[in-house]
């Protein structure tokens, strides 16, 4: 069978791997294939096999060139799935489905969780515990929308992810400063142009801890398992890990909310990550989105469950019933890490971690060489990952803990004189 995937994500081409040792044909459509290239170790054997194709387009970001572009690949090829594992391009892969008569998401339900202030909206008035917020279509309104929020808030663009520009606001000089951030931001790179609605929320303090779900033809909604996910790098909102684990003492709550928000908003198909903050009050709604969750986590899904989440969401848009990954009897977790200062990696070293109890893997994302940034605005500064097993997630965040301050990080930094 033919799939066609609307770009990806590094470690979503393990996803792409998969489907061409299974025997499909793969086509990736990708306005920068370099990117990916550059970031997996998979990539170029991937890019190479005889059942691969890779289209780059610098237009595949607009809608009405994709489709075309779709169309025509479809003609020349029949496609018999449509798919992603990223973020940016949840809406198009829904589009071209619809266009091309395969099963995905509704159009509306991608929508609805793509763009923050269209989730926000939506559920406004529904029940749903959400953070008191504020909607502008122009940067030129954001001031007056913090006064109605007040601080300290948390103001993000609708579209983003990664966290990236997403800040803690807490005077009028932080104002100041993310409004002339925001102003030279146009794009997110590999194309994607960044539309101007931006929200501004009431600030949740609580553990942020996600759901993890399949909406299986018909809209069924399965609840998987949950991953609990510390933050740092504050004000910033940087992912430093994530647990994948059932258990949790809210969970019934945790599921039955997802549940009611992902049929709120029309999202009826595919892999779900749902992200909730623990607030004094109850779990409160941070956002919803369409597509498997990043990261490491489909890794710690196979450790734990035996199942690979990334052949899953090709299988589910083959138009087959998934298999699903639910949380087994080993919990998996990983640390994510990144560099103290600016300056240029010489070498990442894991050789004091192999003997450590419950140690799986570990992997550097930047080769020697290469220059990175101090580790402080969002998951796009990270550097390199490490994953545990453990009986429950708090063995296996002290194991992952520990490793840590093992890591060999050499770096060539220049000093201030």
């Amino acid at each position: 069978m033919h799939v066609l995937m609307i770009e990806c994500n590094p470690n979503g081409i393990q996803g792409i791997a998969n489907a061409l040792e299974l025997g499909h044909d793969v086509t990736l459509v990708s306005a920068d294939p370099d990117f990916y290239l550059a970031a997996s170790p998979l990539a170029k054997d991937a890019f190479a096999h005889p059942r691969c194709q890779v289209v780059k387009s610098a237009q595949a970001f607009s809608i009405d060139e994709l489709e075309r572009l779709a169309k025509e690949i479809h003609a020349a090829n029949p496609v018999h799935g449509v798919t992603t594992y990223s973020e940016y391009h949840t809406v198009h892969t829904a589009t071209v489905a619809r266009s091309l008569g395969l099963p995905g998401m509704s159009v509306d339900g991608a929508l609805n969780a793509r763009h923050k202030h269209r989730t926000r909206l939506t559920l406004d008035g529904t029940g749903v515990r959400q953070p008191r917020f504020a909607h502008v279509d122009d940067p030129a309104k954001v001031e007056t929308a913090v006064r109605e929020v007040g601080f300290p808030c948390v103001v993000k663009p609708s579209d983003g992810t990664a966290s990236l520009h997403v800040l803690h606001l807490r005077d009028e000089q932080d104002l100041r400063d993310y409004l002339a951030e925001l102003e030279r931001v146009t794009d997110y790179g590999r194309g994607v142009v960044r539309i101007p609605d931006i929200l501004i929320e009431e600030f949740v303090e609580g553990e942020l801890i996600s759901v993890e779900s399949c909406v299986l033809a018909g809209g069924e909604v399965v609840n998987l398992g949950l991953t609990d996910r510390p933050l740092s790098g504050f004000p910033h909102f940087i992912e430093m890990g994530a647990t994948y684990f059932e258990g949790h003492p809210l969970q019934d709550e945790l599921f039955a909310m997802t549940t009611k928000v992902l049929n709120e908003l029309g999202v009826d198909f595919g892999f779900i990550h749902t992200e909730f903050l623990l607030g004094a009050d109850g779990p409160v709604l941070c956002e919803v989105n369409g597509r498997l969750i990043g990261g490491i986590v489909p890794t710690l899904m196979k450790i734990s469950s035996g199942v690979d989440a990334y052949l899953e969401v090709i299988r589910q848009a083959l138009g087959e019933r998934p298999e699903l990954p639910f949380p087994g009897g080993t919990t998996a977790g990983g640390h994510w890490f990144g560099a103290p200062v600016a300056g240029t990696v010489e070498s990442i070293g894991f050789d004091a971690l192999a003997d450590l109890p419950g140690f799986h893997s570990a992997q550097a994302y930047k080769k020697p060489g290469t220059a990175v940034d101090r580790l402080a605005k969002s998951n796009f500064d990270w550097i390199g990952h490490l994953i545990f097993t453990g009986e429950g997630r708090e063995q296996v965040n002290e194991r992952c803990e520990e490793a840590l301050g093992r890591i060999e990080l050499r770096m060539d930094v220049e000093v201030a004189r």
